[in-house]
């Protein structure tokens, strides 16, 4: 009884006075707020090269727009983003928050008056506000939203999906967010699944990371185009595979057998898209299965992309190849901000939403059916086939998606 009365003071007498405090401080104390300031909080720590494609393009966009102040929200402090320092090393990491922090009084406490400093504060919501994956973790990000802007910070929740299976905790987590904080869907139909439960405006954008810039002059993106050239100079077609689902591997390998019996003109780099291993499973794992599953004849024409690798050089290295066959989004994003072919086999209803930017049909697979013997096979080889028209009816859209990845910082 004692902690049901402590927690029910806290909810709805100390934090609301609290941050009252820090929001009245802002207004009578101008100087208190650090100019041209930005607080971000990650989707995740570190290892997801989605997530960290979306980083360091949201960094390096706002040190473009002259933000002198940029600020990460660390869950983790003995781990960091690969290649931020090389966009600006002056980014602080407040250590402040954590998934498993069981000390919820304190963690708010502590965040209150450090988000009050600042001029903006975005959360990259990435696939997160759903709540598909982690719903308690998700409603823990929305919960300091919700706190920056009632504090008067310029808040927002930037480029994020959202799937036709929303939890309910999710939903009233959006629902109770203060009016002033934008919500930017990443794809159409994320923009009209969130109209639809929530009733107030939901601006449409495109994902943080077609704002990336590739990297192309370290050794592994130069390694890599050393092989890929050579495949073509000898008239061989490159095919990028990310595998993703560990039940898929099989169909991978006899995939990949059987469009080489087609046309043995076809080389293939396997490319993994996220380094965190979960029950002993990542996609390095899925990759070195593969290429020791493959016929002995196929092997002398498959190369596996070097880990780690930054978001940034595997968005350079895909724009050399033929075409590509993803199972993770963000891997779909970079070929398709660098204008090259790409088909996904689907998950949580990310992708529908993504083409239909392109307006692109046809370039999805549902994992269900691919089972069938020869589905993906014949899939891939009519896409294949038809890869410099998907090129170019990719490249005459991609201006406008850029527009629309910039627009998640509009004022």
């Amino acid at each position: 009884m004692k902690t049901i009365i402590i927690s029910w003071l806290f909810k709805y007498w100390l934090l609301p006075l609290y941050v009252n405090f820090f929001r009245f401080w802002r207004i009578l104390r101008p100087s208190y707020i650090k100019q041209s300031s930005s607080l971000i909080l990650p989707p995740s720590a570190p290892g997801s090269v989605g997530d960290e494609a979306m980083m360091n393009a949201t960094v390096a966009y706002l040190k473009q727009k002259g933000l002198n102040k940029i600020s990460l929200i660390s869950y983790k402090p003995d781990r960091e983003w690969q290649g931020l320092e090389k966009i600006d090393d002056t980014v602080e990491m407040e250590n402040y928050f954590s998934y498993d922090d069981s000390r919820a009084l304190k963690s708010l406490l502590r965040f209150i008056p450090i988000a009050s400093q600042y001029e903006r504060f975005y959360c990259l919501g990435a696939d997160m506000m759903d709540g598909a994956y982690y719903e308690a973790f998700n409603c823990k990000m929305l919960r300091l939203v919700s706190l920056a802007a009632e504090m008067g910070v310029n808040s927002a929740v930037l480029g994020f999906s959202f799937n036709e299976k929303p939890t309910l905790a999710s939903i009233e987590a959006l629902r109770h967010l203060p009016p002033s904080v934008r919500l930017c869907a990443r794809d159409p139909v994320s923009q009209k699944r969130l109209t639809y439960h929530l009733n107030r405006p939901i601006e449409l954008v495109a994902d943080l990371a077609f704002m990336l810039k590739p990297i192309v002059d370290s050794e592994i993106v130069l390694k890599m185009y050393n092989w890929i050239n050579d495949q073509h100079d000898k008239g061989r077609i490159v095919i990028g595979i990310n595998p993703k689902n560990p039940k898929l591997s099989e169909v991978y390998v006899k995939t990949i057998n059987t469009l080489f019996s087609e046309n043995e003109k076809l080389s293939f780099m396997i490319i993994p898209h996220d380094f965190r291993e979960y029950k002993g499973i990542s996609d390095v794992v899925l990759s070195d299965n593969i290429l020791n599953e493959v016929t002995p004849e196929i092997k002398p024409y498959c190369i596996q992309l070097p880990t780690p690798c930054q978001a940034a050089e595997i968005k350079a290295i895909v724009a050399k190849l033929d075409f590509v066959l993803s199972g993770r989004m963000h891997l779909a994003i970079a070929c398709l901000g660098q204008g090259t072919p790409v088909a996904c086999i689907t998950y949580q209803g990310k992708f529908e939403g993504l083409f239909e930017h392109f307006a692109l049909e046809g370039m999805t697979i549902e994992p269900e059916t691919i089972f069938k013997r020869g589905t993906l096979t014949q899939f891939l080889i009519t896409r294949i086939d038809s890869r410099e028209e998907i090129r170019q009816h990719i490249q005459s859209k991609l201006p406008k998606i850029q527009q629309l990845s910039c627009a998640n910082f509009k004022s």
